[in-house]
């Protein structure tokens, strides 16, 4: 196995930057087999990674980034898996199918979420100066994006065009044309936005955000992306988790990690449908799949459409990895716009030119 490369570079408020890197080239391969059951990501608050089987919850593969994990993302067809070591400044590349470290980036500053263009042409990554834009071919950073105060989640537009950042100082949204890499809008919605889920059409985009005061409830906002103008907005309790939503865009899951309890939410009516009593800080839930994925600590349950547990999977408790720290999922991460099968493949090829930078 060759030793993985260390990539150094700055990011820097004014979005000077500095990168070196050696182009490595990745050999891909796609089928169109629609009912295949997709891979879990699985990220533990320590940088433990678990690719799950979730046709019956093996864990296939088990890796070590060695470092506190903050953000992951996914490339479309799932032979990379890109982990976010934020407190080292640090964003890893994994090879999903042997748990080998490809790659690593050093920025210098403290990093936060991670999101992958469907196109899988870019991976941004946020930061407290901006946000990164990563070529995942040369793994170097090719731009920053000047945003607001404190960028944190990050979406994308299906059609690759828009790049949503939630300004958690600002109380806004930013809308960046990943074209250019600046930012060219913001959407006002009140509070510290911390995560970011778009809608499968595109059309809405949903925002959890807290607020000052441990009595004082945050909120859980959607933006029409038509208009860029809020649609809709319910208090949600306190704190602000991450967000997922269903593939007809029907319903609308979000973690309350301080309450131990997950929303689901109706996406035509902005209401509270029911509160489940699972103790969870991420939610995901795979391109076309019906089922609800949720990291509850050393294992991740799985929910059906009427979210009724179907299953938990993943370690046992006790059990203990290649280094003596105890698995406890932080995040699960998917394909965008695709599914990674157990073949290591995806159910989509499809790949759009939009954007340079």
């Amino acid at each position: 196995m060759a030793k993985p490369r260390l990539v150094a570079a700055v990011l820097a408020l004014s979005a000077a930057f500095a990168a070196t890197g050696v182009h490595q080239g990745h050999e891909y391969t796609t089928t169109s087999s629609a009912s295949a059951a997709p891979l879990a990501y699985v990220v533990g608050k320590t940088g433990l990674v678990q690719v799950v089987d979730t046709r019956n919850g093996a864990v296939l593969v088990r890796a070590d980034t060695g470092g506190r994990a903050t953000g992951v993302a996914v490339s479309p067809d799932g032979r990379r898996l890109y982990v976010v070591n934020g407190w080292t400044g640090a964003i890893t590349v994994v090879d999903p199918s042997t748990g080998a470290i490809l790659d690593r980036l050093f920025t210098q500053v403290q990093l936060s979420h991670a999101v992958m263009r469907p196109d899988g042409r870019r991976l941004y990554v946020s930061a407290s100066g901006g946000v990164a834009v990563v070529n995942p071919e040369t793994f170097q950073m090719v731009a920053v994006i000047k945003a607001g105060g404190q960028p944190q989640g990050l979406a994308v537009h299906p059609d690759n065009k828009i790049l949503y950042v939630a300004n958690s100082q600002d109380g806004t949204v930013g809308l960046v044309d990943t074209a250019t890499a600046f930012q060219t809008a913001t959407v006002q919605v009140g509070g510290l936005p911390q995560h970011l889920a778009i809608s499968p059409d595109g059309k809405r985009l949903y925002v959890s955000s807290m607020r000052l005061g441990s009595s004082t409830p945050g909120t859980l906002s959607v933006i029409d992306t038509t208009t860029n103008q809020v649609a809709g907005t319910v208090d949600v309790g306190r704190g602000a988790g991450s967000i997922a939503v269903t593939p007809d865009g029907a319903t609308v899951y979000l973690t309350l990690p301080k309450e131990r309890s997950v929303l689901v939410v109706d996406a035509a009516t902005m209401t509270v449908r029911e509160r489940l009593r699972i103790d969870s800080p991420n939610v995901a839930i795979a391109p076309g799949d019906t089922r609800v994925f949720l990291a509850t600590g050393a294992t991740t349950t799985v929910l059906d459409s009427t979210n009724a547990v179907l299953t938990t999977f993943g370690m046992k408790v006790g059990e203990l990895e290649a280094r003596p720290r105890l698995f406890d999922a932080a995040m699960i991460a998917f394909p965008p716009g695709g599914q990674a099968t157990p073949t290591g493949r995806r159910t989509s090829s499809s790949r759009s030119s939009t954007g340079s930078s």
